[in-house]
C-alpha cells in the first residue's frame, strides 16, 4: 500500500519526467527557509522503490546524489524532529520538511516555545520565531537552553564541564562576541554533549550556534552600548560593520569595555605542625579591566562549491588592567595572638598586542567535502606585582616582582568527508605547535625567581562515520593524539619533566526513537591536559603564610563517558556516568624552606568516579513560558590512601526556574532563578549553598532594528564562592563574595543587518586557553 501511495505522489507531480542527469542537487530547508543541517537524503528508483544512493546534507542544507538515466527517480528527506517528505528527484531542487508538532494536553508547543530535538550530535533547539529570539543577545539565549549554565560567554554543559563555542562554524574568539549577537539572529543552537573524533581529544562539550542567513547584498552594521552601574560602573560599546556584494563579503568589528569588578571575602587557615598555627584574614579587592578589540575579514565565494576567507584579530589594552587587593590577617600560635599584619598587592598588567589569523578554505569536489583551517596566534603580558607588608612583630617590608609571559601558536587542520551507504565518512589531521615563555623575578625573595619554557607539538589523526538507518542513526570515530611537549628551567631541558604521550580516543553513540520518545546512548574517551599554570616550578608569593605553584611532574587525566539522554514531549532528561583516571585536584603541601608555610598546588590522584543527572521542562501557558531545571552531580573520592582520613562523596544540587513573559507590542519581561546546594566537588566541599535571581524588561521598536532592554542583575547580591579544602597539616576554608549585583541599560541598533558569511574555525581553541 506505501509504494502504491508513492507512485501515485511521483506520477501526479511529474507525469513526461522520465530522464535525469547524472547528478541530483538541492538543499533541505524548512517552513521557515531555513537549511536543516545533517538531515538524510536518499534516492529511489520506481516502481520498486530500489535504494540507489544516499547521503546526509552539510551545515548549509546541501545535498548532491549521483543518479541512473532514463529511470523514474524518488528523493525521500528526514530528519529527527521533521516529518518525512517523499518527492520526484529534480536536477535542483529545494525540499521543505516540515517540523513535527509536539501536543500536551491543550498546549501546543510550537512557534514560541523553543522546540529541542536529538539530532546525531547532539540536542538542536529552534530559536527563530520563538520568545528567545527576543530575549537580546546570544549570552542571553544561551543561559536559557537546557543543560547550559554560565555567563559572559564561558558556558558549561551540566556533567559534562566547559563548552567549546562556534557560531556558523567558526569558533568563538572572544566572550564579548555573544553579548554582541543579537537574539533575533539566531536559527538555532546545538548542544553537542559528546564531541566525536573530529574535535580534538581536550573538547568536553561543544555548542554550535547557527544564525538566520539573510539574503542581499549593500553595507550593514549592528551598533551596540551597555552601560551598567550599582557599586562601581561599567562601559561597553560594539559596532559590527559588514559589505557583502556577489560573492564578496567583508567585514570589520570593533569592541571597546571598561570594567571594574569588587571582591570580598573571608580566608582561615590552621596549620598543624610543631606548633598550632592559624591565619584569620578578610580580603577587599578591586579589579579594573579594559579592552580595545578589532577585527577585519574578507570571505569569498567562488561558487557554491566553494569558499575561502581570512580573519585577522587583535587585542589591547589602552591602560595597564590593574588589582588592588587589600588583606587584613590575625595570627595564632597555639591559641594566643601572635602576629597582627596587612598586605597591600598592588598589580598593573601591560598586554602587548594580541596578533591571531585564521586562514580557510571549505569546498566540495565532487562528493568529497573538504574544510582547511590554519591559524596563527602570538601575545605577551607583563605584570609588576608590589606587596607591601606591615606587621606588628616583624615591622614592614615591600616585596617587588615582575612577571614576563610570551605565547605563540602555529595550527593547522584539515578534514575530509565522503557520503558513504547511509551516512558520511570523515577522515582527518590535525598539528599543533605551541611555545610558551614564563619569567618571574622577585627582587627582594631571589629563590623565587625562575625561568620556565615549555615547547609543545600535537599531532593528531582521526576518522568517524555518521549514518541514519531504519534501526536509528548512530556513529563511530577514533582519534590518535601524538602529543610531546620539552620543559626548560633556565634554558635547559629537564628531562624528568619532559612528557611524550601517544593515546587513542575512541567514540559512539547510537539514537532511536521508541512511540515519542527519542534516546541516544553515548560513549567518548577525552583527555584533560594541565595547563601551563600547572605545569609552571615557578613560585608565587601570596603572603608569610601562602605560595603558589605548579606541578611538572602532572600527567594528563583521561576521562572515560558514558550517557543516556532522553526526550518526550516537553521533557527533556540524561544521566551521566564518568570515569577520570589521573583526576588533576588542587593539593596543598608543606614548603620545605618554612614548613608553617602552605603550598598551593595541583597533584593527580589515581581515579575519580562521578555521576551526573538532569531533568528540565519547559511548558507553555499563554503568555508565560517557563523553564525549570533539575540535577544532582555526585562523586566518589577516598583520600584515606593519601594520608587523609577523609571521603569526599557528598552529592550537590542544583535548581534553575526561568520565567519569560511575552506581551503585544514587543514587549518581554524575565525573571530568573537558580540555586545550588552544598557538595563535594573534587577535593572541595563546597560549604554553603548560593542562588542568583536576576529580572529584566526589554522593548523593541522601528520593525525591531532598535531594541532596548533594563535589567537587573544578582538582585540579592548572593553570588558567592565557597570551599573547604583539608589536607595533611592543613584546613583552609575560604568565602568570597562578588559583587554581581549591577542594574544595566542596553540599547542595539541593527540596519540591514546580515549574516556573516565566515565559515572558519579556529583549529584548537583548547591549546590557547591552557596559555591561560
Amino acid at each position: 500500500m506505501g509504494k502504491i501511495i508513492i507512485n501515485l505522489i511521483f506520477m501526479l507531480v511529474s507525469i513526461g519526467q522520465t530522464g535525469y542527469s547524472q547528478m541530483v542537487t538541492g538543499m533541505v530547508k524548512d517552513k521557515a527557509n531555513v537549511p536543516v543541517s545533517y538531515a538524510t537524503v536518499t534516492l529511489y528508483a520506481l516502481p520498486d522503490t530500489t535504494y540507489i544512493s544516499g547521503t546526509i546534507t552539510d551545515t548549509e542544507g546541501r545535498f548532491k546524489l549521483k543518479t541512473v538515466e532514463n529511470q523514474q527517480l524518488l528523493l525521500q528527506a528526514s530528519c529527527i524532529g521533521y516529518k518525512t517528505c517523499h518527492l520526484p528527484a529534480l536536477p535542483d531542487q529545494t525540499i521543505i520538511l516540515e517540523e513535527e508538532v509536539v501536543l500536551m494536553g491543550e498546549v501546543v508547543v510550537k512557534g514560541t516555545r523553543p522546540i529541542s530535538k536529538l539530532t546525531q550530535n547532539g540536542v538542536q533547539t529552534t530559536i527563530a520565531n520563538t520568545i528567545l529570539s527576543e530575549i537580546g543577545t546570544g549570552n542571553e539565549v544561551l543561559k536559557r537552553i537546557p543543560m547550559v549554565s554560565g555567563d559572559n560567554g564561558q558556558f558549561n554543559i551540566f556533567g559534562r564541564g566547559k563548552a567549546r563555542i562556534y557560531i556558523n562554524n567558526r569558533e568563538v574568539r572572544d566572550p564579548s562576541e555573544l553579548d554582541n549577537l543579537n537574539s533575533s539572529a539566531i536559527q538555532s543552537v546545538e548542544v553537542i554533549t559528546d564531541p566525536g573524533a573530529r574535535y580534538d581529544a581536550t573538547v568536553a562539550a561543544v555548542i554550535n550556534i547557527k544564525t538566520i542567513k539573510k539574503r542581499g547584498d549593500g553595507f550593514s552594521f549592528n551598533a551596540r552600548s551597555s552601560f551598567n552601574t550599582w557599586k562601581n560602573t561599567d562601559y561597553i560599546n560594539q559596532i559590527n560593520t559588514n559589505y557583502r556584494k556577489g560573492g564578496l563579503d567583508v567585514f570589520a568589528n570593533l569592541y571597546y569595555a571598561n570594567i571594574t569588578s569588587l571582591l570580598k571575602g573571608r580566608i582561615s587557615q590552621v596549620i598543624s605542625v610543631d606548633t598550632l598555627w592559624q591565619q584569620n584574614s578578610t580580603i577587599d579587592g578591586e579589579t579594573k579591566t579594559n579592552a580595545l578589540n578589532g577585527i577585519l575579514g574578507i570571505n569569498y565565494e567562488i561558487n557554491q562549491n566553494h569558499y575561502v576567507g581570512f580573519r585577522y584579530d587583535i587585542k589591547t589594552s589602552p591602560q595597564k588592567n590593574t588589582k588592588d587587593n587589600s588583606l587584613t590577617s590575625r595570627i595564632y600560635a597555639d591559641g594566643i595572638l601572635f602576629d597582627k599584619w596587612k598586605d597591600q598587592e598592588l598589580k598593573r598588567t601591560t598586554n602587548k598586542p594580541v596578533s591571531q589569523a585564521n586562514l580557510y578554505y571549505t569546498g566540495n569536489i565532487g562528493k568529497l567535502a573538504i574544510d582547511f583551517n590554519a591559524d596563527y596566534y602570538t601575545g605577551s603580558t607583563t605584570t609588576k606585582g608590589i606587596n607591601q607588608e606591615k606587621s606588628e612583630k616583624s615591622g614592614e617590608r615591600t616585596l617587588i616582582s615582575t612577571s614576563d609571559i610570551d605565547n605563540s601558536l602555529l595550527a593547522g587542520k584539515l578534514q575530509l568527508t565522503y557520503p558513504l551507504w547511509k551516512g558520511n565518512l570523515s577522515v582527518g589531521g590535525e598539528y599543533i605547535d605551541m611555545d610558551r615563555d614564563d619569567e618571574y623575578i622577585n627582587e627582594d625573595l631571589p629563590y623565587f625567581t625562575s625561568s620556565v619554557n615549555i615547547d609543545e607539538t600535537n599531532l593528531a589523526l582521526f576518522t568517524e562515520y555518521q549514518a541514519l538507518t531504519k534501526a536509528g542513526n548512530f556513529s563511530i570515530g577514533l582519534r590518535y593524539e601524538n602529543a610531546s611537549y620539552d620543559y626548560l628551567i633556565d634554558g635547559k631541558v629537564a628531562d624528568d619533566k619532559s612528557r611524550h604521550y601517544r593515546q587513542w580516543f575512541p567514540n559512539a553513540s547510537y539514537g532511536t526513537k521508541i512511540g515519542q520518545v527519542r534516546c541516544r546512548l553515548n560513549y567518548t574517551s577525552k583527555v584533560i591536559r594541565p595547563s601551563y599554570m600547572e605545569l609552571s616550578s615557578n613560585l608565587t608569593y601570596n603572603n608569610r603564610l601562602m605560595i603558589e605553584t605548579g606541578n611538572p611532574f602532572l600527567k594528563p587525566t583521561v576521562r572515560q563517558d558514558l550517557s543516556l539522554m532522553v526526550m518526550w514531549k516537553i521533557v527533556q532528561a540524561s544521566v551521566r556516568y564518568a570515569h577520570s583516571k589521573n583526576a588533576i585536584v588542587t593539593w596543598i603541601d608543606r614548603f620545605e624552606n618554612d614548613p608553617k608555610v602552605s603550598v598551593i598546588t595541583s597533584r593527580n590522584i589515581r581515579k575519580l568516579p562521578k555521576f551526573a543527572a538532569m531533568i528540565s521542562v519547559a511548558p507553555e501557558w499563554g503568555i508565560w513560558k517557563p523553564l525549570l531545571s533539575g540535577g544532582i552531580t555526585k562523586q566518589w573520592l577516598n583520600l584515606e590512601s593519601y594520608g587523609i582520613n577523609i571521603k569526599l562523596n557528598d552529592p550537590s544540587f542544583f535548581f534553575a526556574f526561568e520565567n519569560i513573559f511575552e506581551f503585544s507590542h514587543n514587549f518581554t519581561v524575565n525573571l530568573d532563578a537558580t540555586y545550588n546546594s552544598k557538595g563535594d566537588l573534587m577535593t572541595s566541599y563546597i560549604y554553603k549553598n548560593s542562588y542568583i535571581v536576576d529580572a529584566g524588561i526589554s522593548k523593541s521598536f522601528l520593525g525591531k532594528s532598535l531594541q532596548i532592554k533594563l535589567a537587573v542583575s544578582d538582585i540579592f547580591n548572593q553570588n558567592r564562592a565557597t570551599n573547604q579544602i583539608i589536607m595533611p597539616q592543613t584546613d583552609l576554608k575560604n568565602l568570597y563574595h562578588f559583587d554581581n549585583r549591577t542594574v544595566s541599560f542596553t540599547m542595539r541598533y541593527s540596519f540591514n543587518s546580515a549574516r556573516n558569511k565566515y565559515k572558519g574555525t579556529i583549529v584548537n581553541k583548547d591549546a590557547l586557553n591552557r596559555f591561560k
